[in-house]
């Protein structure tokens, strides 16, 4: 469907296309949220304005400026709950806001800034998706040109409306100071009305963020003064975030520097003519708000799709035949409680797997044990490699055996709960589309979408963190066996992970159950890979690519695998080089995913060189004046500059 074009909905989705608007902020942000609701009725939904926030309802309800949110107890807010976030350095705000940081980690958050998306994970907000604010000139139409006021009619020099907190009062009191004509509210915040009515007689707007640390540029007041046909002077740095055409609209400076850029262009008529024309036709260059929301709202219609059908299989019936395969080697102070926790699946596994990889320990022999003494793993079948195979191998020959719907795999030292095999198949039974799905253990939540997923397989090692864990997998064994797909050898441990890639080459989905479905410690050790795992890993993400770029030629795929390589040259020049490829990569890309994880890949190459001191001074300043790294690593904020031999931006 094109992008625009009506929202279809979903058949059997228990939520109508109607959405509840609910803002808890003043009537001065009313039109952002005013945007947002005109552009999702062009796209066919029906909406209202509620002055009372609730999820109880057949509705999908977005709340804006949200932070004094009170919602229902503590678990998961209800699917039809969308929080739209606009407040910018979200860690900070979160940390004394713990409230609002609980909200968005319980709800779908449409996030407006991805400075603040790059910090998602680590804040426990896993249901997000970035959503900027852009133009919808049917709830903000532009000033027309003939509606200027000529200067002699303009006796406002410069005009700032919004929080007048110290450090803008500062900047406020400081051009007042030099006997410029300044207007802003003082104690009272102006109405949409004060406002509107002061703005035609400003010869200048000015733009200030307000926090000290943030890079996301506030573009809410910036899209105000530019449809109003301001000459705007914006405290904007080489790392702020913010959309190219506009940044070229503006006059951007440092705050220091913002006095003095405020004088000169009050006294510039003709530049300020040239500024109130671009303004205007740099917001129409931005997409238009209502084609941001249809990708928005299909993409919540699928994660909550995907989600319902989890909550359904939790207490659905499932007829699937299920084969369960591990592989074990020395495994002996973990394999009673693993097959324990098999014999106790309320869905009887079809056939239970296990390979033992020549163990020189007693983990055989507690296999034979337990097939003696428990009666639901009799019919356990049991190889036994003479000789090492690797895990790749191991698995492979007990693939052959598998019978049946699915696939689990099973980790020896991470036993599941007791519904795991039936939620997972009743789930892959109702998901077609589906290859694999994983689900969470007690170290938290992991990304559930197919995106997500892919992107999160872009980090360079695994952890913890690893975005679909190799213990939690079930898969579609009938799509295996058609394909005649298996686990390569050539990818040692990380085998499976192959095979998750050659089922998404196949066209198939990957997903996640936000379900504690397997155990294991809450605080799992650190995992260092070896060498041989690294390159493993490496040959993994080199058949990613392709995957997550499609379009990107084989040879910059393959300059691009250089940054899962063991070693890089010592030259800074092949840090630029690498920051660059991935930059050129994610370059029009409309997905921020992989973008926000590439990002996270480059504080990791600049790391490295930077401890081995390899970046000169002025550096980072160089990589910043290239429009194409400045843009690519502006949503790192000012964490980019800790790298600079120095520290100074």
């Amino acid at each position: 469907m094109t992008v625009g074009h009506p929202v279809e909905w979903p058949e059997g989705f228990p939520y109508r296309p109607h959405l509840r608007f609910c803002s808890l902020g003043n009537e001065n942000v009313a039109e952002v949220m005013e945007s947002f609701r005109i552009a999702c009725e062009r796209l066919g939904c029906t909406t209202s304005v509620e002055a009372t926030p609730s999820v109880d309802n057949a509705d999908i309800n977005l709340f804006f400026f949200a932070m004094g949110l009170a919602l229902p107890a503590d678990e998961d807010l209800p699917p039809n709950a969308i929080v739209v976030n606009f407040e910018p350095a979200l860690p900070e705000l979160l940390a004394e806001n713990p409230g609002y940081h609980r909200l968005l980690q319980r709800a779908w958050v449409w996030e407006y800034s991805l400075e603040n998306l790059m910090h998602h994970q680590a804040l426990g907000i896993f249901r997000s998706d970035y959503v900027p604010l852009t133009f919808e000139p049917q709830a903000t139409p532009v000033l027309p040109e003939d509606q200027v006021l000529p200067d002699e009619s303009q006796d406002i020099d410069v005009i700032f409306f919004g929080e007048t907190m110290p450090r803008r009062l500062e900047v406020l009191r400081a051009l007042e100071a030099s006997g410029l004509r300044v207007a802003y509210p003082i104690g009272t915040a102006w109405t949409p009305a004060q406002r509107d009515a002061l703005l035609p007689r400003a010869k200048v707007g000015l733009n200030m963020r307000k926090a000290d640390r943030t890079a996301t540029a506030e573009v809410p007041r910036l899209s105000i003064l530019l449809r109003n046909r301001k000459a705007v002077v914006s405290e904007l740095y080489p790392h702020s975030e913010i959309p190219a055409a506009l940044r070229d609209a503006v006059e951007c400076c440092p705050k220091d520097e913002l006095v003095e850029r405020v004088r000169a262009l009050v006294a510039d008529a003709p530049r300020r003519r040239a500024l109130e024309q671009a303004g205007p036709l740099a917001l129409m260059r931005l997409p238009p708000q209502r084609d941001v929301l249809a990708g928005a709202l299909r993409r919540y219609l699928a994660a909550t799709s995907q989600r319902l059908i989890g909550n359904q299989a939790v207490v659905a019936d499932s007829g699937a035949a299920v084969s369960v395969l591990m592989v074990t080697r020395n495994d002996e102070a973990n394999v009673v409680e693993a097959l324990a926790s098999m014999a106790a699946q309320t869905l009887t596994p079809h056939r239970i797997i296990v390979v033992d990889d020549a163990s020189t320990d007693g983990t055989v022999a507690l296999i034979r044990d337990r097939m003696r003494s428990d009666p639901r793993l009799s019919g356990l079948l049991l190889l036994q490699a003479s000789t090492p195979m690797g895990w790749a191998a191991a698995a492979q020959w007990g693939l052959s055996q598998a019978e049946g719907d699915a696939l689990a795999l099973w980790s020896p030292g991470e036993p599941s709960e007791p519904n795991r095999l039936r939620v997972q198949s009743a789930f892959l039974q109702a998901s077609p589309a589906i290859g694999a799905v994983g689900a969470r253990n007690p170290s938290g939540p992991l990304p559930e979408m197919h995106a997500q997923i892919l992107a999160g397989m872009l980090i360079h090692l695994p952890s913890d963190q690893q975005p679909m864990p190799m213990g939690s997998l079930m898969l579609a064994l009938p799509r295996i066996r058609q394909r005649g797909f298996g686990f390569d050898a050539t990818l040692g441990a990380f085998a499976w992970m192959g095979l998750l890639l050659e089922l998404v080459r196949d066209g198939a989905l990957l997903a996640n159950l936000n379900l504690e479905l397997i155990g294991g410690p809450k605080t799992p050790e650190r995992f260092e890979p070896t060498a041989a795992q690294v390159i493993a890993l490496a040959h993994v993400r080199e058949r990613l690519l392709p995957l997550v770029f499609p379009a990107l030629p084989s040879s910059d795929a393959q300059r691009l695998a250089r940054l899962y390589g063991q070693e890089w040259a010592p030259d800074a020049s092949d840090a630029t080089a690498l920051l660059r490829d991935m930059a050129t990569a994610c370059e029009g890309r409309s997905d921020p995913l992989v973008a926000t994880v590439l990002r996270g890949e480059c504080l990791r190459v600049l790391d490295v060189y930077a401890q081995n001191t390899r970046l000169v001074p002025g550096y980072i300043r160089g990589l910043m004046a290239e429009p194409l790294l400045r843009d690519f690593l502006a949503p790192l904020g000012e964490r980019i500059y800790s790298f600079e031999p120095g520290g100074t931006s």
